[in-house]
């Protein structure tokens, strides 16, 4: 995969800091990704930003301007948001307007960097079939090229290169942010030994142009090698203009572990979810009309994608637990349960903690011992 100056740069910080401050697993890595990045102020122009100046939003209890909280995401949005009507841009985005930033990232994690992003016959078909509302494989290929072309080309007019440059310093810190608050503990095999599976691969991918508080976890394949990844935007608050004491927002080690876990765990849960017979999702769907609005509001509209959160959310419980972190465990407990309204964790939890003292021999054993018990007690 062809690399700038830039990136090439921001790995050899990625490493050095690395070499000062090991990683807990040796299969972890950090990296800034160029796709990413573009894509992420695409959407900040394009949907993120609008009318960000007339927007409040709740910060731990605090009601702030929606534009101070994400302020580097104001900063390039001011810079760039003449672009939002881009041709260019506009043409790639209107073939993918159906797709969440989760689908096309895994897409762009896996191809050669923009300017000069193409689908290959390498791409398993899955990454790109949605493309096609109707799953059709030739339209889905040429809007993958559209979206693609486009970005390709939006990349150069707006000479997003200089921008990686004139922004380096604030990425050096970010991978700094996140090599030094790295949790000591070894969270990646502490999650291998639980699900009994593991990846070749964990990559972190912190970005600054992905808005605060999204997170992405996604996979790919590539020969026998199967690599995964946690694509997020800042944690906490960023300090960046004229200061020398730059904060961009990843300094949060309790948040960045607990996010880390959560994304990296999807690869590990989403799976299992979709193994369960067809008939018990369609039986318990049902069982989402009570929650509906908790869970859309959160950007969960099936109730697979409700599943998928709770047994995620579930498996971050107890591995806070297994790395010696009960009052973490507690705290997210409670949490998930009384804010973000995850009703089923605690009758997961049940299944979980069978599943670890060896009751059942799979964690597809647990979660379909799990499900019997949510349709069981409706």
């Amino acid at each position: 995969m062809k690399k700038s100056i830039t990136i090439i740069l921001l790995t050899l910080l990625a490493n050095s800091l690395f070499a000062l401050n090991p990683p807990p697993n040796k299969k972890l890595k950090i990296q800034i990704n160029k796709n990413v990045e573009l894509l992420g102020l695409a959407y900040f122009i394009g949907f993120e930003g609008v009318d960000i100046e007339n927007k409040t939003i709740d910060v731990r209890g605090r009601k702030m301007a929606k534009k101070d909280w994400h302020n580097y995401g104001y900063f390039i949005y001011e810079k760039y948001k003449k672009f939002a009507a881009n041709e260019s841009l506009l043409a790639g985005f209107t073939v993918a307007d159906h797709l969440w930033l989760d689908y096309l990232i895994a897409l762009l994690v896996q191809i050669e960097d923009f300017p000069n992003a193409k689908l290959t016959d390498a791409i398993p078909e899955s990454y790109f079939i949605n493309f096609s509302k109707t799953k059709n494989l030739k339209e889905a290929k040429e809007n993958a090229k559209i979206f693609l072309d486009g970005l390709n080309t939006f990349y150069t007019q707006i000479d997003f290169n200089q921008y990686l440059i004139d922004s380096k310093k604030y990425y050096d810190k970010a991978i700094e942010e996140v090599t030094q608050g790295l949790p000591e503990t070894d969270f990646i095999s502490a999650m291998e030994n639980f699900y009994k599976y593991g990846f070749d691969s964990y990559t972190l991918v912190p970005s600054l142009t992905i808005p605060k508080g999204m997170g992405f976890g996604v996979r790919y394949s590539s020969g026998e090698k199967t690599r995964i990844f946690n694509v997020f935007g800042a944690l906490d608050f960023q300090s960046f203009l004229n200061t020398n004491d730059l904060q961009m927002g990843f300094t949060d080690k309790q948040r960045l572990r607990e996010l880390s876990v959560h994304e990296f765990g999807h690869s590990f849960v989403n799976p299992s979810i979709d193994k369960l017979p067809e008939k018990l999702i369609t039986d318990t769907q049902h069982l989402l009309e009570p929650m509906r609005l908790a869970m859309s509001n959160q950007g969960y509209n099936t109730w697979r994608a409700s599943l998928y959160e709770h047994f995620t959310r579930a498996g971050e419980i107890m591995i806070a637990e297994k790395i010696g972190d009960a009052p973490g465990a507690k705290k997210l407990l409670s949490y998930y349960l009384q804010e973000r309204q995850f009703k089923y964790i605690p009758t997961i939890l049940i299944e979980l903690s069978k599943y670890d003292s060896g009751q059942y021999k799979t964690y597809d054993e647990a979660v379909l011992a799990a499900m019997k018990e949510i349709e069981k007690n409706e």
